[in-house]
């Protein structure tokens, strides 16, 4: 089949890359200086899959349907990829409009258009670190592949068998949908039956933490049955009665570290802001008072952090990532809020470094100058990492619904 969208035809590696460009979303904010490395590293490790960008946990079973149905319904003419689109398009009306799900639809605030990030898109890592995907599937074109050549009739031998050795199969053992999942003018819910959190749940609760064998913490809440009423986007303290004795330790270098980086984002916007009224532009003072605040709610935290462990968890944790958490956990300890200038050496090199000469900020450069003038200050997350708990305690309500 010729490819018609540079999506259908996605590589393995162009898949990590896909998402290491979904997850450069999380938490809608720009990773200056790349604390959301440390996000990403504790949120892999306690939830396998999971993406800042999910919304709920049934996604997971339509977006499988879905491809099956494309296969089953293509039109004629019409190649696999156009009809899925169709598709998605249809499951976003189905769940929002015929279905009155007022939230968490993706591609619900422009009902018949495709999103930019579609459900596939968002959920393809998850089908695959759950097991929806079989381990053989190798790329989304190979999911077409084998979904196109079971749609197609096949030659069978005297015992029933196909004659050809191409596999077909690109699923693990799904439930079957829900009735009337053929009718598009039948609604949809994200509220699942018996048999569909349960298969859910069977698979949710083999996750293994990369790169071992244990089980993930997510495993263990899903095996529990837990569910969570706070509204907090931070770690329960809860979390630690089903975690084991590595994760334990995890939990709460995580909420330190969580911490910390609140305290170094809000550096980088004072930094900004500093030199921004050097340049002549407004000198606001946002962030310079939010360091006092900071540090009145997160400094103990922040202080504390016990970075040699937080770099065991998170080996792959670059150097100059590694640097600024020294550096700034040195500066919340001297009790000082207002001399946070004396890192902007350590935090301009990790800039450089993550984001190249070209896009800094907190260089003395013409260019600099100019993405200074260009920064929105509103857009600025100053929040501790939230490590996509959020969205965790949304899938096990919906699990233990």
């Amino acid at each position: 089949m010729k490819p018609i969208l540079g999506w259908t035809m996605l590589s393995r590696e162009e898949m990590r890359q896909v998402e290491r460009s979904l997850a450069n979303s999380e938490q809608d904010t720009r990773d200056e200086i790349g604390f959301l490395l440390i996000h990403q590293g504790f949120a892999d490790r306690f939830f396998p899959g999971t993406s800042v960008l999910h919304t709920r946990v049934r996604y997971a079973l339509f977006v499988p349907w879905l491809y099956q149905r494309a296969a089953s319904s293509r039109r004629r003419g019409s190649d696999l990829d156009t009809t899925i689109r169709r598709l998605m398009i249809e499951l976003a009306i189905r769940l929002k409009q015929l279905g009155g799900e007022p939230y968490d639809v993706i591609g619900g605030d422009k009902l018949g258009q495709l999103t930019s990030q579609p459900p596939d898109r968002v959920y393809w890592t998850a089908l695959r670190a759950w097991k929806l995907l079989l381990p053989s599937v190798d790329s989304r074109s190979d999911v077409l592949r084998r979904l196109q050549a079971a749609a197609r009739s096949s030659a069978i031998d005297d015992d029933g068998g196909r004659l050809d050795d191409d596999a077909i199969e690109a699923f693990a053992g799904l439930p079957e949908p829900p009735d009337g999942w053929d009718d598009p003018q039948s609604a949809l819910h994200f509220k699942m039956p018996h048999r569909e959190r349960d298969f859910l749940r069977q698979k949710l609760s083999l996750l293994t933490r990369p790169p071992g064998t244990a089980l993930s913490l997510l495993a263990r809440l899903v095996e529990a049955g837990d569910s969570f009423n706070d509204k907090s986007s931070e770690l329960p303290k809860e979390l630690a009665a089903r975690a084991d004795d590595a994760d334990k330790i995890a939990l709460g270098v995580a909420r330190d570290a969580a911490a910390l980086a609140a305290i170094g984002r809000a550096v980088y916007g004072a930094l900004v802001e500093q030199l921004l009224a050097r340049d002549g532009g407004p000198d606001e003072g946002t962030f310079r008072a939010q360091l006092e605040t900071h540090f009145a709610a997160y400094g103990e935290a922040a202080g504390r952090c016990d970075l040699d462990t937080a770099e065991m968890f998170l080996p792959e944790l670059p150097m100059h990532v590694r640097n600024v958490l020294r550096e700034t956990r040195a500066y919340v300890r001297e009790e000082k809020p207002d001399t946070f200038s004396r890192l902007r050496d350590c935090y301009q090199k990790a800039e450089v470094i993550r984001k190249t000469v070209r896009r800094a900020r907190l260089l003395d450069t013409e260019r600099a100058a100019q993405r200074r003038a260009e920064w929105k200050p509103g857009r600025h997350n100053t929040t501790p990492l939230h490590y996509r708990w959020k969205i965790v305690r949304e899938m096990l309500a919906d699990l233990s619904e």
